[in-house]
């Protein structure tokens, strides 16, 4: 595993690589982002680094320590929480029974605790305690959607590192180079990955539907356009069938709109739905010229989340959508 080989997060790799030759490594590290934001791969590979016998920028990958992380077989490597519901206290007790031990082979012992949210209240206690009297040879690295679900006195204990959105040209120019994509799948994946790059990948391994369910909204959008009110009673149903996905079909409906926005306007080659650039040419030609249409999806989304009627929300969003097209 090599620092390269993960896309984006180019400060914190940068920083964890700094920190390991000026040997000024922290006895905790939350890392903190979204899901599939690369916060484990860059784990493993600190850990690795801190592992290998000849490290110089990147694990050298070749040393004893190096192979065992590889194969996720280093006898100082502990990984809590393998897709667990919970973290329950046992969990975190065999861990500082662990941690006050001697490594079995480097310097070091490192533990990973994935979704360390998921602590229970006694579990995180005493893990509290743990780091009150830090061992000297122990790193510990937590990973969290958001900090906040921590308690406050583990996360002053802690050193914070923030896992930031990647840019849709990184993920769009790894997904070309690693995965042999064309520069239109690409660019789709990365569009409707939200910066997230995990969740591209998945896109083109086929492991997430967001692309299909793209065409599903666009041709329903085209139906709502295209026929009278009385619609607006038939689509209802699609959108209470798929009420835990309001947020990706309101985005990817925001999505489609800027692009018959950028068709009307002639700017073709800005529109990110390229396999759909007819039928958005021929929206754009019968959308009205000043609308504030994706203003109103943002503000329907902010209700919908904060818990307004959820069908007159949708149905007073489909109503402004014919009325800007009509």
């Amino acid at each position: 595993m090599l620092y390269s080989q993960v896309a984006g997060q180019e400060e914190i790799k940068t920083s964890l690589i700094k920190s390991i030759r000026s040997k000024q490594i922290s006895h905790c590290y939350i890392f903190e982002g979204p899901k599939g934001m690369g916060k484990y791969e860059l784990a493993l590979i600190f850990a690795q680094s801190l592992f290998c016998s000849d490290f110089h920028e990147e694990p050298c990958n070749s040393c004893q320590d190096c192979i065992k992380m590889n194969s996720l077989n280093h006898p100082d490597l502990h990984i809590v929480n393998q897709d667990e519901i919970t973290i329950k206290r046992e969990d975190i007790d065999e861990l500082v029974e662990s941690v006050y031990k001697k490594p079995y082979e480097s310097d070091k012992k490192i533990y990973i605790i994935k979704d360390a949210y998921k602590m229970t209240t006694q579990a995180a206690n005493t893990f509290l305690k743990t780091l009150e009297e830090p061992p000297g040879d122990a790193v510990m690295i937590l990973l969290t959607t958001n900090v906040n679900l921590l308690l406050p006195t583990i996360v002053s204990r802690c050193q914070t590192i923030k896992f930031r959105n990647i840019s849709k040209k990184t993920i769009k120019t790894y997904l070309i180079d690693k995965y042999d994509q064309t520069d239109v799948m690409a660019d789709l994946a990365a569009n409707y990955s939200g910066g997230i790059l995990n969740k591209a990948v998945n896109i083109i391994n086929g492991k997430d539907d967001v692309l299909e369910k793209r065409k599903e909204i666009i041709n329903l959008f085209d139906k709502i356009i295209k026929t009278d009110s009385e619609i607006i009673y038939e689509v209802e149903n699609y959108f209470e069938d798929n009420k835990d996905d309001i947020d990706t079909i309101i985005e990817i409906i925001m999505m489609w709109i800027r692009d018959v926005i950028f068709a009307k306007n002639n700017m073709i080659n800005l529109i990110i739905n390229k396999d759909f650039t007819n039928l958005a040419v021929s929206q754009g030609e019968t959308m009205k010229e000043s609308s504030d249409i994706i203003e109103y999806l943002q503000a329907a989304s902010d209700n919908i989340k904060s818990n307004v009627n959820y069908k007159l929300a949708i149905d007073n969003m489909l109503l402004k959508i014919q009325e800007v097209f009509k």
